[in-house]
């Protein structure tokens, strides 16, 4: 076993005594726990009306400035469609009653020098009119409706959001 960092403190005995053990385990040398780092799970919606899809504009790192799907991480004992309609109610004020289950993707998310991975599971959401959205200024800067036939998908700010968006497009086409 090699020690990544040796500051690693083991969250059951306090020490800085945390050894890799494997992909995604660390090991205490010295009171035996073991800690899993494993995937975070994680929502997006693609909101959709008039052939124009909802993005916004991060206002927190990572990726500070750039393009997403509205969305965040599930809680615990939460399932996606709970922490959908959570999030979304939190960063947009928008109620929903309906979504579809599209796809999902793994992706990486270095939070506070922290590397992540997530799973990220996608969901469509139509509107016949344009919602009325009320922004969480310390998630989202902006929002931007998008038509779908000018959208790139490098301007967003995940690898899982540019494959989702990128796997929708081709279903539209």
């Amino acid at each position: 076993m090699v020690n990544d960092d040796p500051n690693l403190h083991c969250v059951k005995c306090g020490q800085p005594s945390l050894f890799r053990q494997g992909a995604k385990a660390y090991c205490c040398n010295l009171c035996g726990f073991v800690y899993f780092h494993n995937v975070a799970a994680a929502v997006s919606a693609v909101i959709v009306c008039n052939d124009q899809i909802l993005l916004v504009e991060r206002a927190q790192q990572p990726a500070k400035g750039k393009l997403d799907f509205p969305g965040g991480f599930a809680d615990y004992n939460e399932s996606n469609e709970e922490a959908l309609t959570r999030e979304l109610m939190e960063e947009l004020q928008l109620p929903i009653d309906n979504m579809q289950y599209l796809f999902s993707y793994p992706n990486r998310y270095l939070f506070k020098d922290v590397l992540y991975s997530t799973l990220d599971s996608f969901f469509e959401i139509r509107f016949d009119s344009e919602p009325s959205l009320v922004l969480q200024q310390e998630e989202i800067s902006r929002y931007f409706w998008l038509d779908m036939k000018n959208m790139d998908v490098n301007q967003l700010a995940f690898v899982s959001g540019q494959n989702a968006l990128q796997e929708y497009l081709r279903g539209k086409a």
